[in-house]
């Protein structure tokens, strides 16, 4: 690009937008270049780049007057929340806008609806603090409770600590306001159920900004407990507390939170596994849930854990967010902190669990990796696994061996974080045919290519 391109393009910007939020200071630029990934988990052909700029729009129709400027341009354009982002989503890799939806700050509480209006930059934690004195709030629990906004979480259809209640960030949209690549605006009707055609809506949850920017969300709020029972349970191996899990859910029970799993595996055996279960609603029925999980739990040799230890695991569970977003708002650096971590987080059929950890553990003690953790997050197909080493390359070689591994056992390659740049070079094994089908989407409603480059491997052709 030359610089009078450039130049051209940000006094197009200046026009649409206050100039003041447009933002070309070098600092803001090499923050919001990208998200929380960490620079060795790109995949080797992605690297980050300055943006053009920042813009910092606050209402839908400034979204659109951005849009229309980049269609215009040919510039690519970036959407950005929180940056909390674990796959890159939100990173530049090609020069271009940033739209920083922080911006878009209202909510609108309908109590007797039990729904909410909120705009794309309004954090989980800010919506939780507008609908508690109605006593509602919303179904969506991310660690990162504190910075995700309701945009970001969306765009990765992101699964929080009370999904086992509630469901992911998706089954919590009713409606939404999306610009599309065009500028034109589409606004969905927010309702429980309807036999309309296809929900437009659910189009783009989980499409990270690819097919069109979400700017507003109606979403549903639920009651606000009457009664939380939370336990812990102690199993003598991983396979031991696995077969209690599918106890509980054979019995009918549906725990809000359960979070499950081992520490340090190593060649010599098993440790001892945690789960922590937490039932929530009516005081009775959560009362009676409580029962019948611990009396199963029991018969599958489960020791219960001291209550001290569930409720500080409990208190504590945002405080790795909470750090990120002191980091991030500061402008101190918080990947070059970080160890050298990969996990996996892929969705598998339930019987498929225990034989898939065995050859994750077999592939990661032959390449001489340290295994963290293994475990279970909401449902009991929802497996993780979390390792390190020096070597990035073999980290990386092993990352996809696990992901084929996943893949043969019927399983989806992520549940959680979505794709970004991380997995975009496995999409074509995810879905087959199905990448096609999202491409001829993606060049119907972008035919430019401006939306987020790069991301879920939708830029180029079969």
């Amino acid at each position: 690009m030359t610089t009078a391109e450039r130049d051209e393009i940000l006094r197009a910007l200046c026009d649409a937008l206050p100039p003041a939020r447009v933002v070309v200071e070098e600092g803001v630029l090499a923050r919001l270049a990208r998200d929380a990934l960490h620079p060795a988990r790109l995949p080797e052909a992605a690297r980050t780049v300055r943006p053009l700029c920042v813009v910092c729009p606050q209402s839908t129709a400034e979204v659109a007057a951005v849009v229309r400027v980049a269609n215009a341009t040919r510039t690519p354009l970036i959407p950005m929340g929180g940056g909390s982002g674990l796959m890159g989503g939100a990173a530049t890799v090609t020069p271009g806008i940033v739209l920083d939806l922080r911006g878009l700050q209202a909510i609108r509480i309908r109590p007797a609806d039990r729904m909410a209006e909120v705009g794309a930059g309004v954090t989980i934690k800010a919506l939780n603090e507008a609908a508690a004195p109605y006593r509602l709030m919303c179904g969506h629990d991310p660690w990162t409770v504190a910075v995700a906004t309701v945009g970001g979480t969306i765009a990765t259809n992101s699964l929080g600590y009370l999904g086992g209640k509630y469901g992911a960030m998706g089954d919590q949209v009713l409606g939404m306001e999306v610009v599309l690549p065009t500028g034109e605006v589409l606004v969905t009707r927010a309702v429980e159920k309807a036999s309309t055609g296809p929900g437009l809506h659910r189009l783009f949850v989980g499409a990270e900004g690819c097919l069109g920017i979400i700017t507003h969300a109606t979403l549903r709020l639920f009651p606000l407990p009457q009664a939380r029972r939370l336990q812990g349970w102690e199993f003598p191996d991983f396979d031991t507390g696995f077969a209690a899990i599918q106890a509980l859910f054979d019995a009918g029970l549906q725990p809000a939170l359960l979070d499950y799993g081992d520490d340090d595996p190593s060649p010599a055996g098993d440790p001892p596994a945690a789960l922590m279960l937490g039932f929530e609603g009516p005081q009775r029925v959560t009362e009676a849930e409580a029962a019948e999980a611990a009396a199963l739990c029991r018969q599958h040799r489960g020791r219960l854990l001291p209550q001290r230890r569930v409720e500080t695991f409990w208190e504590h569970r945002h405080l790795i967010g909470d750090a990120y977003a002191e980091a991030r708002a500061s402008g101190k650096p918080w990947h070059e902190r970080r160890p050298l971590l990969d996990f996996l987080h892929v969705a598998l059929p339930p019987s498929a669990v225990p034989a898939y950890r065995r050859q994750c553990l077999q592939r990661l003690f032959e390449r001489r990796l340290h295994v963290h953790q293994t475990g279970l997050w909401v449902y009991a197909g929802l497996f993780s696994v979390v390792y390190s080493g020096a070597d990035v390359a073999t980290l990386a070689a092993v990352h996809g061996e696990l992901l084929e591994l996943c893949h043969q056992a019927q399983g989806a390659m992520e549940y959680c974080h979505g794709v970004g740049l991380r997995l975009a070079p496995f999409m074509a094994r995810e879905h087959g045919v199905g990448l096609e089908v999202l491409r001829r989407l993606k060049r119907s409603l972008d035919p430019l290519g401006i939306l987020n480059p790069g991301k879920l491997g939708l830029n180029g052709t079969a």
